[in-house]
């Protein structure tokens, strides 16, 4: 990957450019940020220009030997690790079982999430098994790295989600990114590095990617497939998480305002009008998985609006003029007692259409929960 083909992050860019031109390169680095930010596309970027042969002051050339085998992930210094699911047969649990899928998952769409990669798998994991990175993981890194890099001055280890590696492999990885071999480089890429263990995190150079702005989404709409008419729904929807808008593109969901369907069913849960929630369940059944899913991120971020406009300061908020006017009433009825249950349900139920479950059954149970949570009332502080 260019870093050209990567949108904003000029900041973030000029840093990697630097510590490789003053020959400044961490040995272990982790690059955080929220789903749909550009980390993954960095980092890839930034490995692919350690070994340019033919580097340019800004970026990569492209078109050597090197860049050629790193556009499509496929170099031979370049080790990509990932959850994966401990399959039934299989000796070892290991990204290497996965990784042609894996390589096709991220050349299509580099800002996807761990929920897309687990819908690429859900073939393989009938029983709802957790993707996790295993002990056998930290064994084969220990094999590999014992042979001599095979073309490039630099190897670089590429850790997707490190946050999912089991306790056995982060305890076995912890030398390692304390002090890899000559050569080496690990390149950590983390939704949520607080989930790592204290004592990897104290190894890792830390770069924190910021969300896309609105102007650096706008300007990729520009260049892309969907029209501009649809520009404002989409950035409402996805909050500019282009992993998301990436999906949106390939599957062209026409309809992607999701304010009244939302604001209806809220005002239903807090009326406790079950007859009425019984009919809007079986119309959200009988649209397509994908339309679920985004509704439900839909919701999960105006919850989120709501304790923004709670604690925050109210110019955060990424909101069209309705959504403000309903967040304005609404949004007493989510806050610290409630609102990480109505946000750890919602995700549950995105977790759950992934593996097929019953629409109607699903969203009924959630509606019922919904009901229970908005009845919480807010505790006092006195100070």
């Amino acid at each position: 990957m260019l870093f050209k083909e990567i949108i904003g992050n000029s900041s973030i860019k000029t840093q990697l450019l630097e510590s490789v031109k003053k020959n400044r390169v961490s040995h272990a680095q982790l690059f955080f940020g929220n789903t749909g930010s550009a980390k993954l596309a960095l980092a890839l970027a930034y490995a692919q220009y350690l070994n340019c042969e033919n580097k340019t002051e800004f970026d990569s050339c492209g078109d050597c030997f090197s860049c050629l085998k790193h556009n499509n992930l496929t170099h031979p210094d370049l080790h990509l690790i990932f959850p994966v699911l401990k399959m039934q047969g299989s000796k070892t649990a290991i990204s290497d079982n996965f990784v042609d899928k894996w390589r096709s998952f991220v050349l299509a769409n580099p800002y996807a999430s761990l929920n897309d990669w687990s819908e690429i798998l859900e073939n393989y994991n009938k029983t709802g098994k957790q993707l996790l990175i295993y002990k056998d993981e930290a064994d084969v890194i220990h094999q590999k790295l014992l042979l001599k890099n095979f073309e490039s001055p630099y190897r670089a280890v590429v850790i997707w989600m490190p946050e999912k590696m089991n306790l056995e492999a982060s305890n076995k990885l912890l030398k390692l990114f304390e002090e890899p071999p000559k050569g080496i480089i690990f390149l950590l890429i983390s939704n949520n590095p607080n989930k790592l263990l204290p004592t990897i995190t104290s190894r890792l150079q830390k770069i924190k990617v910021p969300d896309f702005t609105h102007n650096d989404i706008s300007t990729y709409l520009k260049k892309g497939k969907i029209g501009s008419e649809k520009t404002e729904n989409i950035l409402k929807n996805t909050t500019f998480d282009l992993g998301k808008i990436h999906k949106i593109e390939n599957e062209q969901f026409e309809d992607l305002d999701f304010f009244e369907q939302f604001a209806s069913w809220m005002r239903l849960s807090y009326k406790t009008d079950i007859r009425k929630i019984s009919k809007w369940v079986d119309e959200i059944s009988l649209v397509g998985r994908k339309h679920q899913q985004l509704f439900l991120s839909y919701a999960i971020k105006m919850a989120r609006e709501c304790l923004i406009f709670n604690f925050a300061n109210h110019k955060l908020l990424k909101t069209s003029e309705k959504e403000q006017t309903f967040i304005k009433k609404f949004a007493p009825f989510i806050h610290e007692e409630n609102s990480i249950l109505i946000i750890e349900a919602l995700e549950i139920s995105i977790k759950s259409i992934n593996r097929n479950a019953n629409a109607k059954i699903l969203f009924f149970e959630l509606s019922l929960q919904i009901i229970r949570l908005l009845k919480v009332k807010r505790k006092l502080i006195v100070n």
